[in-house]
C-alpha cells in the first residue's frame, strides 16, 4: 500500500489546514514531541526548563485530599527520596501480563519499590499510596502533560489561537505485538480520541531521505537504520528510490526488520549498576547483598548513579561516582573506567549486530540484497553513541558505512510528525511514496477445522483487506468462533452468531449451501480485525457446478450479517466505557492541578506583594508624609500575613488568598495617593470647589435622563405625519445587556455621591474643616472622588443608552416606510390590474335603436366610473391604516 507523506521543508499551504497534530516519540527514557499547526510549522514542544526532551514518566504523591502530579526534571530528583512514587520508563510494561516475568523483573530490578499489581482485565497497573493506576492511565497522564504544552506553546505563538490539539501520533517499535501496539493506542486515544502509530524505524528514515535529498535517479538505495535506544535495539532495512521523471514523489521502501527486546541503553545502566554494588559490597563486608537489595532507596540511588556514569563514560575514560548516605549513613565514592565497563558487558558485543543479520536474513521483498548493498547504517537512538557499540559495527560494516548525521535524539520525532500530518490528512502536501509492509503474520483458525490458515503473511503490505470463505457444514447457521493468531500466539477469539437470522435461514429459504464470507483487515496502525461476516446462500445446482465464478455469483443471494463478539486473549484492552471513566479521572486530576497552580500562583502574588508593600512603608518620604493610621496597619498585617503563608496557608483556600491580595492593595493604594496628595491643601475652599462639582454631576445626570424626551420632541412631528408614535415605539426599545446591566443600580451611586457631599456640606458649613486630622479630611476626599467617578461612569452610560435607543428608533422608521411603500405599490399595481380586466371583459348587446343605447350608456357609465374611483380612495386609505398597524 503506497501512502503519501510530507516533510517539514516541503512548502505546507497553512490555509488548507484542517487540524493541529503533534507527533510523539514515546521512548522508553526519554520522550519527546513536535507539534505542527498554521501557527507551529514544526516546533519542538520544549520543557518547562526549556530542555528538547524530557524525561519518560511521572511521580505521584498524597497531596491533602489528592495527589499531585509531577513531570520532567522534578520527578529525578523524587526517584532517590521516593522511589514507591516515582513511575518512571513504563513503555515495556504497555500491553504486558504477569506472565511476562521477564519485563517485570527488569522492570523491578531498574525501578526498586514500585508495587506493581495485575487487573481485572489481565493487565498491568501500579498501586501508589493504596490507589491502583493502570500502565496505560499513566502513560496518558504523560502524554496528557505534553499535549498541554503543546498547547501552550501555540499560544504563545498567537494569543488569539483557540484551536486544541486534536489529533496525536505516537511512535512505536515494530516489535510490538498487537496487544502492545493496542495497548498505545489506548493510553493515547485517552488524551485525545484521533489517534495513529507510526513506526520508529520509517520515522527516522523519512527524517534522513527528505534532509539527504541526493539520490541517484533510478537506482535503489539501501539503508539500516540502527536504533539502540533504552529499551530494545531494533534494525530496519529500507529501500530509497528517486524515479527518473522528477515529478513523481520519491518512495521509500520497508524491507526488513530485526531486534533484541532488551539489549540497550536500560542494560548497559543496569551492568553499571552491577559493578557500582560490587565494589560497595567488596569495601563494605558487613552489609550483606540482602540487605542492600532490600533497601529501595539505596538501590534507586545506586541506579541513578549508574545511569550518569554511562553517560560520562560515552565521553570519557574514567566516571567518578558518589553516593551520598547510600545504606545506613554510609557515604561512598568509586570510580569506574571504561576499559572495566566494556569488559563487563562482553557478552552483550556480540550480539550488537545480531539485529542487522536478522533484517537481511528475513527480508520481506523479492530482490534480496546483502551487506555489500548497503550504501548506510544510519544511527540513532541514545545508546548508539556508545563507543563500544560503534566499534563492534564499524569492526564488521566498516567505518564508511556508519552515517552519524542524523540528530539521534530527534530524528524519530521529526519523521513522525511529517507521517502524521498525511495520515491525517492534516494539510495539502508534496506526496512521498511510502510501502510499508509487517514483519509479522497473522493468521486464524475456525472451530472445529484443525488447520490455522494464514491471512496476511509476513511481509504484507497494509493497511490492506482480505475475504475469507467459511462454508456452514451444518444443517443451518449456529454460533461459531474464529481464532485470530499473530506468529502463531492468539490474540483474540470471536463468537459469530447469527442471531435474527437464525430464522429466517431455517426455514426454505436457502435450499442450497450456507457459506459465511468474513472480511479481515491489516490496519493502519497493523491491527488484525475480523470487520464483519456476510450469509451467503449459494445455489444448490451452483453450488455442484464447476463453472466460472461470475457465473455463480448471479444464482447467489445474500441473507445478512453475522452478529460479532470479540474476546482479547490473554488479555482485555480498555473498553469504550473504560475509556470514558478514565477520561473523567483525568480531566478531574487537571482541573486539581490548574486549581492548585491558580493557588500557588495567588500565594506567590500575596508574598511579592507584601514584600513590595513592606519596602513602601519603610521609605522616608511615605514615612514622613504618609498616612499613620494606614501605615500602622499594614505595619502591622505584613508580619502576621507572611507568618501565615509559611505555616497555615496550605489549608487556605485560593479566595482567603485573594481577599487578603484586595485587602493588601487597598491600604496599598490609599498610601500612595495620600503621599501623591501631600500638595493638596485640604482646606475649606478646596471642599467647597468639591461641592460645586458635585452639584454640577447631580444636574448632569438628571440632564442626562432628561434629554431623552426633549429628543423625541424634535422628531415627533415627522412621526405624527407618518402615522407612528414616537413615545410609543420609544417605550418597546429594550437596551442591551451590556448597556442596561452596568447601568442598573445608578439611584444608589447617586445616593451615595448624596451622602458624601451633605458630609462635606456640614463639615463646610459649621467651619470645622481646620479642626479635623488630615487623615481623615483625605478620606473624606477619597470617598468623594470616587462616589464622583461611579456617578460619571452612570452619566457616560445614558448618554450611551440615549445614542442606542435613538439609532434603533429610527432604523424602525426607515424599516416601517419601506414596508408601507412596499404595500402602496403593491395595492396600486393590484387596482390597476382589475381595472384593465374589468375594460377588456365589457361587452355590449346590439338593439334596434342606436339613440336608445347611447343614452342608456351615458346614463350609466359616468356613474359606475365615479363609483370606481371614490372606492378605490376609500379602499386605499383603509390599506394604508392597515400597513401601519402591521408593522406596529
Amino acid at each position: 500500500m503506497r501512502i503519501s507523506v510530507i516533510y517539514c521543508i516541503i512548502t505546507l499551504l497553512w490555509q488548507q489546514c484542517i487540524a493541529t497534530v503533534i507527533g510523539v516519540d514515546y521512548g522508553q527514557q526519554n520522550v519527546k514531541a513536535m507539534v505542527v499547526s498554521p501557527k507551529a510549522p514544526m516546533d519542538l514542544v520544549l520543557t518547562p526548563e526549556s530542555k528538547r526532551k524530557d524525561v519518560s514518566g511521572l511521580a505521584i504523591r498524597r497531596l491533602g485530599d489528592g495527589i499531585e502530579r509531577l513531570y520532567g526534571s522534578a520527578v529525578g530528583s523524587l526517584a532517590t527520596r521516593f522511589p514507591k512514587n516515582s513511575l518512571l520508563h513504563l513503555k515495556p510494561l504497555l500491553g504486558k501480563t504477569e506472565a511476562d516475568e521477564t519485563d517485570v523483573l527488569l522492570y523491578l530490578r531498574s525501578h526498586p519499590g514500585v508495587e506493581i499489581k495485575n487487573t481485572d482485565r489481565g493487565t498491568l497497573a501500579i498501586s501508589v499510596d493504596g490507589e491502583d493506576y493502570g500502565i496505560e492511565e499513566l502513560c496518558a497522564l504523560n502524554i496528557q502533560e505534553i499535549i498541554n504544552r503543546a498547547g501552550r506553546l501555540l499560544r504563545e505563538k498567537d494569543s488569539l489561537n483557540l484551536d486544541p490539539v486534536n489529533k496525536l501520533a505516537i511512535t512505536v517499535p515494530d516489535h510490538f505485538d498487537q496487544h502492545q501496539r493496542q495497548a498505545v493506542l489506548d493510553a493515547g486515544s485517552l488524551t485525545i480520541e484521533d489517534t495513529c502509530l507510526v513506526s520508529d524505524g520509517l520515522s527516522v528514515m523519512m527524517n534522513f531521505a527528505f534532509k539527504q535529498r541526493d539520490f541517484t535517479q533510478g537506482e535503489k538505495h539501501y539503508y539500516i537504520v540502527y536504533d539502540m535506544g533504552a529499551g530494545s535495539t531494533r534494525a530496519s532495512l529500507f529501500s530509497v528510490l528517486q524515479p527518473l521523471n522528477e515529478s513523481d514523489p520519491l518512495q521509500i521502501e520497508y524491507g526488513g526488520f530485526g531486534y533484541d527486546e532488551y539489549l540497550g541503553g536500560s542494560k548497559f545502566t543496569l551492568d553499571v549498576a552491577s559493578i557500582i554494588e560490587s565494589k560497595f559490597l567488596e569495601s563494605h563486608k558487613n552489609i550483606r547483598t540482602a540487605l542492600l537489595h532490600s533497601n529501595p532507596n539505596a538501590i534507586a540511588k545506586i541506579v541513578q548513579a549508574a545511569e550518569k556514569a554511562k553517560l560520562v563514560l560515552s565521553a570519557n575514560s574514567e566516571a567518578s561516582v558518589s553516593i551520598e548516605s547510600l545504606i545506613d549513613e554510609i557515604d561512598f565514592k568509586t570510580k569506574i573506567t571504561r576499559q572495566e565497563f566494556e569488559e563487563f558487558i562482553q557478552d552483550s558485543t556480540a550480539d550488537m549486530f545480531q539485529p542487522i543479520e536478522s533484517a537481511l536474513d528475513s527480508q520481506m521483498w523479492q530482490s534480496l540484497i546483502t551487506v555489500k548493498d548497503i550504501h548506510g547504517v544510519i544511527l540513532t537512538g541514545g545508546s548508539s553513541r556508545v563507543p563500544i557499540v560503534q566499534q563492534k559495527l564499524a569492526s564488521i560494516l566498516g567505518d564508511d558505512k556508519l552515517l552519524k548525521s542524523v540528530n539521534a535524539d530527534e530524528a524519530a520525532v521529526n519523521g513522525a510528525t511529517v507521517r502524521a500530518v498525511k495520515l491525517f490528512d492534516a494539510f495539502k502536501t508534496k506526496p512521498v511514496d511510502i510501502i510499508e509492509r509487517s514483519p509479522t503474520e497473522f493468521a486464524v483458525k475456525v472451530m472445529d477445522v484443525e488447520d490455522v490458515e494464514i491471512v496476511f503473511q509476513r511481509g504484507s503490505t497494509y493497511p490492506t483487506k482480505k475475504v475469507v470463505q467459511i462454508t456452514e457444514t451444518r444443517d443451518k447457521p449456529k454460533p461459531f468462533t474464529v481464532d485470530l493468531f499473530e506468529n502463531g500466539r492468539i490474540i483474540q477469539t470471536i463468537t459469530l452468531s447469527p442471531g435474527s437470522l437464525g430464522k429466517s435461514i431455517a426455514g426454505d429459504t436457502c435450499v442450497g449451501a450456507i457459506v459465511y464470507n468474513v472480511t479481515f483487515s491489516l490496519t493502519q496502525n497493523r491491527l488484525f480485525e475480523l470487520e464483519k461476516a456476510e450469509v451467503i446462500c449459494v445455489d444448490e445446482k451452483s453450488a455442484h457446478e464447476e463453472d466460472s465464478s461470475t457465473k455463480n455469483s448471479k444464482k447467489n443471494s445474500r441473507i445478512g450479517w453475522l452478529e460479532l463478539s470479540k474476546k482479547d486473549l490473554p488479555l482485555t484492552h480498555l473498553s469504550q466505557g473504560d475509556k470514558t471513566l478514565l477520561r473523567e479521572r483525568i480531566r478531574m486530576l487537571n482541573q486539581q492541578d490548574q486549581d492548585r497552580f491558580e493557588f500557588e500562583e495567588a500565594k506567590n502574588q500575596l508574598e511579592g506583594l507584601l514584600y513590595e508593600v513592606r519596602g513602601l512603608i519603610e521609605a522616608e518620604d511615605v514615612l514622613e508624609n504618609g498616612p499613620k493610621v494606614h501605615l500602622n496597619k499594614l505595619a502591622h498585617i505584613i508580619p502576621r500575613y507572611l507568618e501565615w503563608l509559611e505555616d497555615e496557608s496550605d489549608g487556605a483556600n485560593k479566595i482567603d488568598i485573594l481577599s487578603k491580595i484586595a485587602e493588601i492593595n487597598d491600604l496599598k493604594a490609599k498610601v500612595e495617593i495620600y503621599v501623591e496628595s501631600s500638595s493638596e491643601p485640604l482646606d475649606v475652599h478646596q471642599f467647597k470647589r468639591m461641592l460645586k462639582r458635585a452639584d454640577e454631576l447631580i444636574k448632569e445626570l438628571e440632564d442626562a435622563k432628561e434629554v431623552t424626551h426633549g429628543g423625541l420632541a424634535s422628531i415627533n412631528e415627522t412621526f405624527n405625519q407618518a402615522g407612528y408614535n414616537s413615545q410609543q415605539e420609544f417605550a418597546k426599545i429594550n437596551l442591551p445587556h451590556y448597556i442596561s446591566n452596568p447601568l442598573s443600580g445608578w439611584q444608589d451611586k447617586l445616593k451615595t455621591l448624596k451622602g458624601v457631599v451633605k458630609s462635606v456640606d456640614e463639615l463646610v458649613s459649621v467651619g470645622s474643616v481646620d479642626k479635623r486630622s488630615r487623615e481623615d479630611l483625605f478620606e473624606l476626599k477619597l470617598a468623594f472622588d470616587e462616589a464622583c467617578i461611579e456617578v460619571d461612569e452612570k452619566i457616560k452610560l445614558f448618554n450611551k443608552a440615549r445614542d442606542y435607543q435613538f439609532r434603533e428608533l429610527l432604523s424602525w422608521y426607515q424599516r416601517a416606510e419601506k414596508a408601507k411603500k412596499r404595500r402602496e405599490e403593491k395595492l396600486k399595481k393590484s387596482i390597476e390590474e382589475q381595472k384593465s380586466a374589468n375594460l377588456s371583459s365589457s361587452a355590449f348587446e346590439e338593439v334596434s335603436s342606436s339613440t336608445t343605447i347611447s343614452s342608456l350608456l351615458s346614463s350609466t357609465t359616468f356613474p359606475a366610473s365615479t363609483t370606481v374611483e371614490v372606492d378605490a380612495s376609500v379602499t386605499t386609505t383603509t390599506t394604508v391604516e392597515t400597513i401601519i398597524h402591521d408593522e406596529l
